[in-house]
């Protein structure tokens, strides 16, 4: 386990949960020993649900676990579609630390970023810009008035099994968890059935302990036609809508093979500003 401070910033380190967070005012010193106390023994704790997390979603479980809860919280909403708890767990983790700092301390801002999951705190007059690493030169700019707290990426060429071929999804919802769990199933929604060029495999061959057992995952994907990746961002874009329109997200950035979409509602104070060379693909 790795706890430390650097730069302003709180690092901790154990197995698979790696977080920097940073907090903004005066009680920032109190913030960080609570923070510190709490992932001691966060992950030791999450171990003993491990089993039941990894099962397919269904609704109304409950445990006495805060991040387990949460990640059950997340994740039964998109039933009866297949999903695990698991899909949420990074969320639930960066909400938790995040519900800890924030308690009975005096601060203006905070964040708890958790591999590229982060969960954020806002106090009026404040912004948070997250820079969105699989997409240059791209910038989340979110500020105290937009509902969204929490903002997450999936895709198969991240940390994370995919089913579909999305590069990346940015999500950004009311927390961490719910845009993590959004931002996995719209990333599996891009997709081309039976296509020569994406290659898939049963994700327990991969890696044996996967919550998705033998359910195919991408581990290649060729060069597409445009109308492909156009055909393969609306499916994703269609499935974010839902979502937008359900009230799970609040907004959605979706790349494949140098193109892009986004769904939000027009009234929304968030801000995606991208200034890279992809193509913006516009669906009614």
């Amino acid at each position: 386990m790795l706890i430390k401070e650097k730069d302003n910033r709180l690092f901790l380190n154990h197995g698979p949960i790696d977080i920097v967070l940073e907090a903004f005012g005066k009680d920032k010193p109190l913030a960080y020993e609570k923070a510190k106390n709490y992932f001691s023994t966060l992950l030791n704790e999450l171990v003993l649900d491990m089993d039941l997390l990894k099962k397919e979603v269904v609704p109304h479980r409950t445990f006495n676990n805060k991040i387990s809860q949460s990640m059950q919280n997340a994740t039964e909403k998109f039933y009866p579609d297949f999903i695990t708890p698991m899909a949420a767990v990074a969320g639930s983790v960066a909400d938790n630390i995040l519900k800890i700092l924030i308690k009975d301390s005096k601060l203006e801002k905070a964040y708890v970023n958790n591999g590229g999951d982060v969960s954020f705190y806002l106090t009026e007059n404040q912004t948070v810009k997250s820079s969105l690493a699989s997409i240059p030169n791209t910038i989340a700019e979110i500020n105290y008035k937009d509902k969204s707290r929490g903002i997450a990426t999936s895709g198969w060429r991240g940390r994370s099994f995919s089913l579909g071929i999305a590069d990346s999804v940015t999500v950004l919802a009311d927390n961490a968890a719910m845009a993590d769990a959004a931002a996995t199933m719209i990333a599996n929604s891009v997709n081309i059935k039976n296509h020569p060029l994406i290659i898939k495999r049963p994700a327990e061959e991969i890696y044996e302990d996967s919550d998705l057992k033998n359910l195919m995952v991408t581990v290649e994907v060729g060069d597409l036609k445009q109308s492909e990746i156009e055909d393969a961002l609306k499916n994703g874009n269609e499935v974010g809508k839902k979502y937008l329109e359900n009230g799970l997200i609040n907004a959605a950035l979706i790349e494949l093979h140098n193109c892009f979409c986004i769904v939000q509602k027009e009234s929304t104070n968030l801000n995606f500003i991208n200034k890279s060379s992809l193509k913006k693909i516009n669906y009614v």
